[in-house]
């Protein structure tokens, strides 16, 4: 079995030092945020940046290349950015950063995000009976073929991020039109409002429907997280953990920070014997 590549995603496009005071919004603490992980066992960042004032997400260039190059400054994490950005984002914005960054050899990524469907997307406060974000994530099947052209132009590689089953016969169709490279790399996003829920069963599901030749990870909304980690790592896959995706360490408290996060997945995996990506042996694991 292939050694665990952890990612750390550090902030998203949603979540609020409201809800956990910790998460970074300004370049240098999202860049601070990424080398803790990768001193706590990470191999990959996932990038969002936001205002350093307000925190609202934004997709600045900028902001993107400060990030970049004080990670890049102290470790070789591979560095992945969001094309998803955030709700109401238009899709032109969400995808220009790939050719912005890619210009400079110094912030060029990696590997960037690639939605594979639109979906309902939503936050629901049960108390209230009310829809805190009520929308819809909009991915409509000729964007997604130029995002994957746009990246295939500039050796990005796409994480072809799945919420449903039916994105991984989207995947299959830019496949077919040259527009996506194998070996795939799949991210099972489990447990938004609107997508597949956040169930081991799920996992499995998707995990036997993609090509065998292709690698994969988990991401779930929550604490959920550390209730699939352990199988994606007993099967073979990798996991994504952080304050983007959840607030929480576990029910009681709060996380300090991604980092926090990743060490808990390399527990898990040290209880089972299965070993940690360096950076450089999860660039060969995903064929970058």
């Amino acid at each position: 079995m292939e050694k665990l590549v952890i990612t750390a995603a550090l902030a998203g496009g949603l979540t609020m030092r409201e809800q956990n005071p910790n998460v970074p919004y300004t370049p240098q603490e999202l860049a601070r945020a990424g080398i803790d992980a990768w001193k706590a066992g990470a191999s990959m960042v996932h990038i969002h940046v936001r205002d350093p004032k307000t925190g609202a997400c934004v997709q600045e260039a900028d902001l993107f290349r400060e990030v970049i190059r004080t990670i890049r400054s102290e470790c070789d994490l591979i560095i992945n950015v969001t094309t998803g950005g955030a709700p109401k984002m238009p899709l032109e914005e969400r995808i220009a950063i790939v050719p912005q960054l890619s210009s400079d050899p110094e912030t060029k990524p990696d590997m960037a995000s690639l939605n594979c469907g639109s979906l309902n997307f939503g936050l629901l406060s049960r108390k209230k009976r009310e829809f805190i974000l009520n929308d819809v994530m909009m991915n409509p099947f000729a964007t997604i073929l130029i995002y994957a052209d746009t990246m295939k132009e500039h050796g990005v590689k796409p994480e072809l991020e799945i919420y449903d089953v039916g994105m991984i016969n989207n995947a299959s169709v830019f496949q077919s039109l040259d527009a996506l490279k194998e070996p795939l790399h799949f991210s099972f996003v489990l447990g938004v409002l609107g997508g597949m829920p956040a169930t081991i069963d799920n996992l499995v599901f998707l995990k036997n429907s993609i090509p065998r030749n292709a690698t994969w990870s988990v991401c779930a909304v929550g604490l959920p997280i550390f209730t699939l980690a352990p199988v994606a790592i007993g099967l073979g896959g990798h996991v994504r953990v952080g304050l983007e995706d959840c607030v929480r360490i576990s029910k009681e408290a709060l996380a300090d920070s991604s980092a926090q996060m990743v060490e808990k997945i390399v527990r898990m995996a040290s209880d089972t014997g299965r070993e940690i990506a360096t950076p450089a042996e999860a660039r060969r694991i995903l064929s970058l």
